[in-house]
């Protein structure tokens, strides 16, 4: 219980219990916690007291308020600096997290030009399409979509459920991903992206645009990655 003696005051003692609420895992993400009325109750204070130390964990991002719900325990926030060129694979262990992913598509296509001047590759050649649904701990948190020239189509012969496209480019050609052009934009979730991430469909999705180049600065591949845009913070 808090110690009303104490000179650090109620609302900061009561953030900070329910700080090490959420922080431990006792409270999980998503989770609904108790009203403010029911805070006060609880611990014995005034409900402007209970509310100063959830308004006080909303500004930290640890809780979320929403209008006629009530508030929730925030999800993790993910973190990836932009200026890194690193998979995705590896962007999670950065994050102390276990990346997985689903094939979706793996399969020659017919390009466009402007997709082909971008791999440098000579107009009417098929380029290798791979799209993959990948996940953080286990959630959905992006469509991954990759095309590469047809040099690489060794790639349709690949498992490529659980790997990482970047370990199997080096392991297999010796390529390795050493500059990558990017643009970002945020776009909403359509029907379909929407049921593959498990979110509502026109949820706001971080859509990064990229072309990838090799150390001997060739073009890799030309990509998309739409990201569950509540889950992800970049830094640039």
């Amino acid at each position: 219980m808090l110690n009303k003696n104490d000179v650090v005051p109620l609302y900061k003692q009561l953030q900070e219990e329910l700080r090490k609420q959420i922080q431990s895992g006792e409270r999980k993400p998503r989770e609904k916690i108790p009203s403010e009325i029911d805070l006060a109750e609880h611990y014995q204070v005034s409900v402007i007291t209970a509310r100063k130390a959830v308004s006080e964990l909303a500004l930290e991002g640890l809780v979320e308020k929403k209008q006629g719900k009530g508030t929730f325990v925030a999800a993790q926030k993910y973190q990836r600096n932009l200026q890194q060129v690193i998979s995705f694979s590896e962007a999670c262990r950065l994050n102390g997290a276990i990346a997985g992913s689903r094939l979706l598509e793996c399969k020659l296509i017919n390009a466009d030009q402007k997709v082909l001047r971008e791999l440098e590759r000579p107009d009417g050649e098929q380029v290798l399409f791979i799209s993959r649904l990948r996940f953080i701990n286990g959630e959905p948190m992006a469509i991954e979509t990759n095309l590469f020239p047809i040099t690489y189509s060794f790639l349709l012969n690949e498992s490529l459920n659980e790997k990482s496209l970047f370990d199997v480019l080096k392991k297999r050609s010796g390529t390795e991903v050493a500059i990558s052009r990017r643009t970002l934009e945020i776009c909403r979730a359509t029907q379909q992206e929407a049921q593959q991430l498990i979110v509502a469909k026109g949820s706001p999705l971080l859509l990064i645009r990229s072309i990838a180049y090799s150390t001997e600065n060739q073009p890799v591949f030309v990509g998309t990655q739409l990201i569950n845009g509540e889950r992800y913070q970049f830094t640039m």
